[in-house]
């Protein structure tokens, strides 16, 4: 049998010089710490990874993974990592960021290359890692290479959106190599260097047309022509090329050939089980139909292209198929292989009941890693497989598990639509305490997609089931969530008729706990008389159900319970009312002379105040709480944890983390936790300001853990949301699905227009994160009109300067002007510099006149942050790391008068030192305007 006359490697490089270079200038740079994500792509057959081995050196440490996927999260990566694999038993914040520090950690001891082929078939979880490196981390000597196959990328595919995010990152089209089919030129020299002397015009033309330039088409059309000695038969196909090639082994070596071709790859003690002689195997790898692939295990084998498998897999017979199929499952089980990898050889072996619940493990594997859109796709590959006449229990247990996964990735029809499935199986069942729980899930994804009549409908059916299992006070808890939802949709005569029912089931309960539903229903039932035009019923019925507590024992226990129906007001976003009740309970209590419960209060009164934007309102009444000496503990941190928060959101850093750090640390020894919050994300926007956002991440995820592990629904609402949009800005898909998930627990559980809007913005934040603006916009825009509901000043204008951009991304200029000029405006009356210097930004980047838009006084304020001119110019040299004397050198000042103007502008900046004022100058965009 002849040969090639030259081995397809260094022919496959023909016409990939350029490519080539671009290569080893990134492995030449990568000592130096510039390294970062590249991406090689190409059409099946286009030498991607040719290129990419051809360039690697042995100085470097190169780690290999890739390939058809193993079904495990992250499979890529632990291939890649082998014995370096971290634990990812944590939170769904630490995966990610577990497995970036493993190969970055690496990176920090010697220079390395990790290379991963073939991500067209990567899992989500492995993509969610590979976009930490998009923008380079500067000083790591780590370069991450991806190759993928082209033709192999339907639409949506998420390989696709990585793409989209390198080549807008800065330098990101540099780092990005797309194969072209080899030109007629090129592909001729290929044919004629393998095929030698048997190279004639009409057989060079025939392989160049067939392979349309496809270095591995060229190489297998080739192959085919030197083994028959007959242009005549070249294949139509390449297909045709592979099996005419496979027909002239022994029997013996084309048996193990199809083993290999069903399994994918395989290791050799596997063929081993199914009577694969040495022989062979030994003539499939001198063939070259087999090798060993770089990186593998001992023992590991693979085809030498793709292709070659999947030729001889039609080709083999359909019973043959089946029986390796179930064979290949048999022998992995035993090897203890990952149960979606053994669920693919039970289904291509029509044995779905095997299948099935492989998959099922599967897929709670990958929720136990967070991992939920990985597990949501295989509950519906399990779905997909079910057999007639199988475990209806097994099926509705799925059924469950994909709605919650698809909520946690907030796909809320694909939710609705599994619960709604498994809340008609519990109806036919009589399974009441299932069906009630189902229905209360139902009415969340609903809610969320704003469909309220269902939402209503599935509240109300899970009132009915709690009430048939006895449970009144949760039946009594979903029908006034339901009465919430409807005052909110403007139906107050359905409300009515809830909080009525609602009655009836907390008469039935006759629980201790009863009490405090009692003053919900009755305090909402009076606000509903209210608005339905009934106001003096209404105000009275309110006042008789504080009366309930006024008259039920001793003043300090009608404070408290003064406190619970404040809060009540509060956590239904009716702030006035909650305004009136904490002064109203001042009132109370200074009259009664409980001066501690006093001060309790009106320390409470400063995060209502600070929620509906009455900074200067809040900071007097806190700072009178900190100047009484006889204040209570707990008044006092509550009142320095609201004063710092307010200074942290008007960007005087300084001062606010001297009254956050005493308050948080009060809050976490006395388990405070609304105090914790609160003051957990004060610090983390003082650490963002500052420029520490290893320290404001590290926070974040502490208070994402700590709201997912707690059932606090108010406190919270406000942090995660905020937290949303720090984790989308720095790319932490990760963190920002614990933020979201944490929302949705929290709005499915209250109903509140605060919480459902801050869920709406976090999913806005994963969509902008992703590249659809215009479903960012929408989900933007419907926390906007729910925020409307409820007038909170600070969250209004975040959002709208997050739909700003996201409107601006989407095309929508006009609307995206005037939310950042809304943004502005109220970030001025409040003023939060920081967030007026970004809307300032936002507006400077899409051309905008900022004088005639906002004014020339106040975008001059806002700009130079109260910087006087020359004291900006000092900045700027400052930034430029000249010193006091080199600065006066330059402006032709005394070396005093420079100190004097650093001294201010670090005063004016509410910093320490030179690096924390260009860091905070950086953040306020004041180096751009006083330059």
């Amino acid at each position: 049998m002849r040969r090639p006359a030259e081995r397809p490697e260094a022919g496959r490089l023909l016409g990939r010089r350029r490519e080539q270079g671009r290569l080893r200038e990134a492995l030449v740079r990568l000592p130096a710490g510039d390294g970062g994500l590249w991406l090689v792509e190409g059409d099946a057959g286009a030498g991607k990874t040719t290129l990419v081995e051809s360039v690697l050196s042995p100085e470097l440490r190169v780690l290999r993974g890739g390939g058809p996927g193993s079904g495990v999260p992250y499979g890529p990566l632990r291939t890649a990592l082998g014995g370096h694999w971290p634990g990812t038993a944590g939170a769904e914040s630490d995966v990610p960021a577990a497995v970036r520090e493993a190969f970055e950690r690496l990176a920090r001891q010697r220079p390395t290359v990790v290379f991963l082929d073939d991500l067209q078939w990567a899992d989500a979880a492995t993509l969610t890692v590979l976009r930490g490196w998009v923008v380079p981390s500067t000083g790591l000597p780590l370069l991450v290479i991806g190759a993928f196959r082209s033709d192999e990328l339907p639409r949506g595919h998420p390989v696709r959106d990585l793409r989209s995010q390198l080549r807008q990152a800065a330098g990101g089209k540099d780092r990005h190599i797309r194969l072209a089919p080899l030109g007629p030129g090129d592909s001729a020299l290929l044919v004629r260097r393998l095929l030698g002397g048997t190279a004639t015009p009409g057989v060079v033309d025939t392989v160049v047309r067939r392979a349309r330039g496809l270095p591995f088409y060229l190489e297998e059309l080739a192959s085919a022509v030197v083994e028959t000695g007959d242009t005549t038969v070249v294949p139509e196909s390449v297909t045709d090329a592979v099996l005419q090639r496979m027909a002239r082994l022994s029997e013996s070596a084309r048996a193990i050939a199809q083993v290999v071709a069903v399994s994918g790859s395989a290791r050799l003690d596997v063929l081993a089980e199914f009577g694969a002689a040495e022989a062979g195997v030994e003539e499939l790898f001198d063939a070259g139909v087999l090798v060993r692939p770089p990186g593998a295990g001992p023992g590991e084998t693979a085809f030498r292209h793709a292709l070659l498998g999947e030729a001889l897999y039609t080709a083999i017979p359909w019973a043959r198929r089946r029986r390796l199929h179930a064979a290949l499952a048999r022998a992995l089980e035993v090897r203890g292989a990952a149960p979606a990898l053994v669920a693919a050889h039970w289904e291509k072996a029509h044995e779905p009941t095997r299948a099935f619940p492989l998959r099922l493990e599967a897929a709670e594997a990958a929720c136990r890693v967070h991992a939920y859109r990985d597990a949501m796709d295989m509950v519906e590959r399990a779905l997909a497989l079910w057999p007639a006449r199988a475990d209806d229990d097994a099926r509705l247990r799925a059924l469950d598990l994909l709605g919650e996964c698809a909520a946690r990735c907030g796909e809320t029809g694909k939710a609705a639509r599994a619960w709604e499935q498994v809340a008609l199986a519990c109806q036919a069942t009589g399974d009441h305490a299932a069906h009630a729980r189902i229905a209360r899930c139902l009415a969340g994804v609903y809610e969320l997609a704003d469909d309220w009549p269902r939402a209503l409908a599935a509240r109300y059916v899970a009132a009915g089931q709690y009430a048939r299992t006895g449970r009144r006070a949760e039946a009594a808890a979903e029908r006034l969530a339901a009465a919430s939802h409807l005052h909110s949709a403007g139906d107050l005569t359905g409300a009515m008729r809830l909080v009525r029912e609602a009655w009836q089931d907390i008469d039935a309960a006759r629980l201790a706990r009863t009490a405090e539903l009692r003053v919900r229903a009755m305090g909402t039932e009076g606000l509903i008389r209210t608005k339905l035009g009934e106001g003096a019923v209404g105000v009275e019925l309110t006042r008789r159900a504080l009366d309930l507590a006024l008259g039920s024992g001793p003043d300090t226990l009608a404070a408290d319970i003064y406190y619970l129906y404040a809060d009540a007001l509060e956590q239904r976003t009716s702030y006035p009312a909650a305004l009136d009740a904490w002064t109203d309970a001042l009132s109370f209590c200074r009259a009664r002379g409980l001066d501690a419960d006093a001060h309790v209060c009106l320390a409470c009164l400063t995060p209502a105040l600070r929620h509906t934007g009455q900074w200067d309102r809040a900071l007097q009444a806190g700072q009178e709480v900190l100047a009484r000496k006889d204040a209570p503990d707990v008044a006092r941190m509550v009142a320095a944890g609201e004063i710092g928060l307010i200074l942290a959101n008007r960007g005087a850093t300084a001062s606010a983390r001297r009254h956050l750090a005493r308050a948080a640390a009060y809050a976490r020894v006395h388990e405070l936790f609304g105090l914790d919050i609160d003051t957990g994300w004060g610090l983390a926007r003082t650490d963002a300001l500052d420029g520490r956002d290893d320290s404001a991440t590290i926070r974040l995820r502490d208070l994402t853990a700590r709201c997912l592990a707690r059932e606090e629904h108010h406190y919270s609402v406000a942090a995660l949301r905020w937290a949303a949009t720090y984790f989308g800005r720095h790319e932490l898909r990760g963190d920002l699905g614990a933020c979201t998930d944490a929302l949705a627990r929290i709005a499915a559980a209250t109903g509140t227009a605060e919480a459902t809007a801050a869920l709406a913005h976090a999913l806005a934040e994963a969509a902008l994160l992703e590249g659809d603006a215009h479903r960012a916009a929408e989900l933007y825009e419907r926390a906007l009109a729910l925020l409307a509901a409820v007038a909170l000043p600070p969250e209004t204008a975040e959002t709208q300067a997050r739909a700003g951009i996201a409107l601006a991304a989407a095309g929508a200029r006009t609307k995206a002007v005037e939310r950042l000029v809304g943004a502005y405006h109220t970030a001025r009356s409040l003023r939060a510099r920081p967030l007026a210097s970004t809307a300032t930004r936002e507006l400077e980047a899409l051309g905008e006149d900022i004088r005639r838009r906002l004014g020339s006084r106040a975008a001059r304020q806002t700009d130079t942050a109260g910087l006087t001119r020359r004291e900006g110019e000092v900045l700027r040299l400052v930034a430029a790391g000249l010193t006091n004397s080199e600065i006066a050198a330059r402006l032709f000042l005394s070396t005093r008068t420079v100190d004097m103007h650093v001294r201010n502008l670090l005063t004016k900046l509410g910093c320490h030192t030179r690096t924390e004022a260009v860091r905070r100058a950086e953040e306020l965009a004041v180096l751009t305007t006083v330059s």
